[in-house]
């Protein structure tokens, strides 16, 4: 994800991820086919967060100690994608389409499923396939622990998804 900046208090970094999956593809007509399937993707986001603690004079922003850092926050996704591509020419095509993602490893999440749209292009030499992908999430996700951090927060974050993501594939079963 793409680094994001809200003000001083607020920000997030760009992280990594992996993810691995299964689909099947079908030709619909010409050179257009759709494919559909079921992935597991891990990612992880930095949010930096700040808090405050009062002091002697109670609570005054300006005068008050403040604590601050980065919270890791591991994002485990069931995905379900489906995308149509066209074949532009023998070996490089262009995909979209939408996926629905299910985020597991939070007790607070606003948007069950979520929702991103997809776009990108690709190449199939042989039987290996590779495509680039941007997703984008149609809305803002919010998601978060219920468990009290040591220093007086909650890990969480909104944000849209918001990625580039690249794809390999190789047919382990295919009809001939």
């Amino acid at each position: 994800m793409p680094h994001q900046n809200y003000g001083h208090d607020w920000a997030t970094k760009a992280g990594f991820g992996a993810g691995i999956g299964v689909y099947a593809s079908q030709t619909i007509f010409w050179r257009f086919s759709a494919d559909i399937g079921i992935s597991y993707r891990y990612k992880q986001m930095q949010q930096h967060y700040v808090v405050y603690y009062a002091n002697s004079n109670g609570y005054d922003p300006y005068g008050s100690t403040r604590i601050e850092g980065w919270d890791k926050l591991p994002l485990h996704y069931i995905v379900v994608p489906i995308h149509l591509q066209m074949l532009l020419s023998k070996s490089f095509f262009v995909r979209g389409g939408i996926e629905s993602t299910w985020l597991t490893n939070y007790k607070v999440v606003n948007e069950k499923p979520e929702f991103n749209w997809t776009l990108g292009f690709g190449s199939q030499k042989h039987k290996l396939k590779w495509s680039i992908n941007y997703i984008k999430g149609f809305k803002d996700q919010g998601f978060g622990d219920r468990i009290l951090e040591a220093d007086g927060h909650y890990k969480g974050s909104i944000n849209r998804n918001n990625m580039l993501q690249l794809t390999l594939s190789y047919p382990i079963w295919q009809k001939k």
